[in-house]
């Protein structure tokens, strides 16, 4: 429930920072408090990403800076991506390549 009222409240103050009456700074200082929600990934997410940018899996280890075996057991549904990892998996899905290169 907590989730949806944050979502709620984000959605909102994106609607009055884009009429003007929320400065970015404050949408700033709301996701310092608020940290946008991290979507998990399954195998078929995280294979269907890689194969969208065309990456093998080396070079796709490469840019979230981990192993080929972990993007492999990663795809193979052994292991699940967490922190640091998932958040740069959720960022290409939404924002592309160019906002990690």
């Amino acid at each position: 429930m907590t989730s949806k009222i944050i979502e709620s409240l984000r959605g909102d103050l994106a609607a009055l920072h884009e009429a003007g009456a929320v400065s970015k700074v404050t949408m700033r200082k709301f996701d310092a408090i608020c940290p946008p929600p991290v979507r998990p990934f399954d195998a078929d997410d995280i294979k269907r990403l890689r194969e969208t940018l065309n990456f093998s899996q080396p070079v796709f280890a490469l840019f979230l800076h981990t192993t080929a075996s972990t993007v492999r057991k990663w795809e193979q549904g052994e292991t699940r991506p967490a922190g640091p990892a998932l958040k740069l998996l959720n960022i290409l899905a939404d924002k592309g390549l160019q906002a990690i290169i």
